[in-house]
């Protein structure tokens, strides 16, 4: 394998390979002989890349870019097993007069030779997937509301079916065997809530269920398991709000874990959860985006507890690198700006911003030093291209489809691939020639002044139990007091002509060091005067290099005299 990973890239002429270096070469794998190219994929760990046309499917291997497997037919989606070992395939069922039941059209081969292993009868392309176990131990599907289960590959008899009443939807934990879990959604019967229930495999039976959620508002439910497959989040949804409160349908979210722990999850504000995500690189956090617009982002622990909040922008969706240390806020769809953020998830910290209008796909390299973004056909007609960014935010590389050029799809090659200069220091960047969304209108009195009105409150990042958007500490303004005493100073030495630094305020005449009186109440006082005239020795030090002090420095400084005299008549 190379030791950069390659980006492929499909359009209606070509699939083309690009090496992320200067000068960002192409270098085509199929070309127009190759017609109809639909789509491409990458296999889990990089060792294949797979690609369709309306008469057959070939896995190509990576390594010398050579065909291992060819698949005939009109293939309308395709999948690789989480290990690379398995290709699978799914085309449109047909029946004929020749064969009224109708063809097998979900195919399993071997990824290395093409060698078939399996064949079955999915009608429809929505859930046709197989879902496997990270060691490919266990296989599953769903057909005709059953769960069958496939041991070691072996798919001429599955080992378990699982048969509940209105079984709609199912995962399975990406765990370590012999610990498989399977999260499983049931719909409810009219005037019954349904339910979503982890259950340890091979135990199905009523009552097994480590853990069982009851809901009256879903419909549909999407599952959410953290990388060691020990926690697992239900996004389940009503098809419509009836209460008028989302345009999309009502949504809640609740957790479970393997322990039996479960619970409901509430956010700090109200309206749509847009995204949620598990930090691959830490099973133990998560990062949500909810909330009406301006959206809110916080990151969380397992126990659903919050560790920071990223405050509120123009955000929709959540893009982890695969070692987890830094989470990309991505706001695209219905929201305009396209604007991105990425945040350092160790510290906190901001670690560059853009902006990607019209992005239909983005993507973390393997490394997770940069980023891809891009415009692809259909959703987009027009604008279509791709860009490589920096984590910090600088735009390394664009590349605009020509006339009649159109980009379909566009990928980076998985794997383990060594760091490079890149997750250090920032690139050169260029200069990105898009057109700026336009802002707001302003009549022309606002304009080139200070808004007064806001439609959304935004709320700053900030750690739990802060204020984020409380004024500023005393301390706090005395720093930006002095910041501009400093900055008003400069200003009149350019104005001057003076080019040297303002000369420093001559240090305060010393006092007379403390001698004992043999007197310890006398000593007391004493030592207390001179503690309150060495504060007002730094009070006018202060003065004299322009700071403005307030009353109550003031008064300190006007009694010195009196404090010398009361020193004094001590000291007799």
């Amino acid at each position: 394998m190379s030791t950069l990973p390659y980006i492929s890239g499909l359009t209606n002429k070509n699939i083309f390979l690009v090496e992320p270096v200067e000068p960002y070469a192409e270098k085509t794998l199929r070309d127009e002989k190759t017609t109809n190219i639909r789509g491409i994929i990458y296999s889990p760990k990089g060792t294949y890349l797979a690609y369709r046309t309306d008469k057959k499917a070939e896995v190509v291997r990576c390594s010398d870019w050579s065909v291992t497997t060819t698949v005939e037919g009109n293939i309308k989606d395709m999948l690789f097993s989480p290990l690379d070992n398995y290709f699978m395939v799914w085309e449109m069922f047909a029946m004929t007069k020749d064969d009224p039941q109708g063809k097998p059209n979900l195919h399993i081969l071997k990824s290395t030779n093409g060698e078939k292993v399996g064949s079955f009868v999915q009608k429809y392309q929505t859930g046709w997937e197989p879902k496997w176990t990270s060691d490919e131990k266990l296989c599953a599907m769903l057909v005709n509301g059953t769960i069958y289960i496939y041991e070691d590959c072996k798919f001429d008899r599955y080992v378990k079916n699982v048969q509940m009443e209105k079984l709609k939807a199912f995962s399975v934990s990406p765990s370590a065997a012999p610990n498989y879990y399977f999260s499983i959604f049931t719909l409810g019967k009219s005037g019954q809530p349904s339910f979503w229930r982890v259950y340890k495999y091979p135990s199905f039976e009523e009552g097994a269920a480590v853990v069982s959620r009851s809901s009256f508002q879903a419909d549909k439910a999407t599952f959410h398991w953290n990388r060691r497959g020990t926690n697992v989040f239900a996004l389940t949804q009503t098809e419509v709000d009836k209460t008028g409160g989302s345009y999309y349908g009502k949504q809640s979210l609740s957790y479970g874990d393997v322990k039996g722990n479960a619970g409901n999850m509430t956010f700090s504000k109200e309206g749509p959860i847009h995204a949620i995500a598990w930090n691959p690189g830490n099973w133990n956090e998560w990062v949500a985006v909810y909330g009406h617009a301006p959206a809110k982002a916080t990151i969380f622990n397992a126990k659903c507890d919050p560790l920071f909040e990223f405050g509120t922008g123009a955000w929709n969706a959540i893009y982890f690198p695969p070692e987890g240390n830094h989470v990309l806020l991505g706001g695209f769809g219905n929201i305009a700006t396209g604007h991105i953020e990425v945040w350092d998830v160790r510290g906190y910290k901001k670690l560059g911003a853009c902006s990607a209008p019209d992005t239909t796909l983005l993507q973390w390299d393997p490394r997770g030093e940069t980023f891809l973004t891009a415009t692809t056909y259909p959703r987009l007609t027009v604008g279509n291209g791709y860009k490589l960014w920096h984590y910090t935010g600088v735009l390394m590389h664009k590349r605009q489809c020509e006339e009649k050029e159109q980009l379909l799809a566009i990928s980076w090659q998985p794997g383990q691939y060594p760091k490079s200069e890149l997750s250090r220091t920032p690139p050169r960047g260029i200069q990105d020639a898009a057109p700026k969304p336009v802002g707001a209108y302003r009549p022309p009195g606002a304009r080139n002044k200070p808004s007064t009105f806001t439609l959304h409150e935004h709320e700053k990042p900030h750690r739990p139990g802060e204020t984020p958007n409380a004024a500023p500490s005393k301390q706090a303004i005395k720093q930006k007091e002095k910041r501009e005493a400093r900055k008003a100073r400069k200003a009149e030495e350019r104005e001057r002509g003076d080019a040297s630094p303002a000369s420093p305020p001559a240090p305060a005449a010393a006092r007379a060091a403390f001698v004992s009186t043999g007197d310890p109440e006398k000593d007391k006082k004493i030592k207390n005067l001179n503690k309150k005239l060495s504060d007002i020795d730094k009070l006018k030090a202060q003065k004299a290099a322009g700071k403005q002090l307030e009353l109550n420095q003031l008064a300190k400084i006007d009694s010195e005299k009196t404090l010398l005299a009361e020193l004094a008549q001590l000291k007799l």
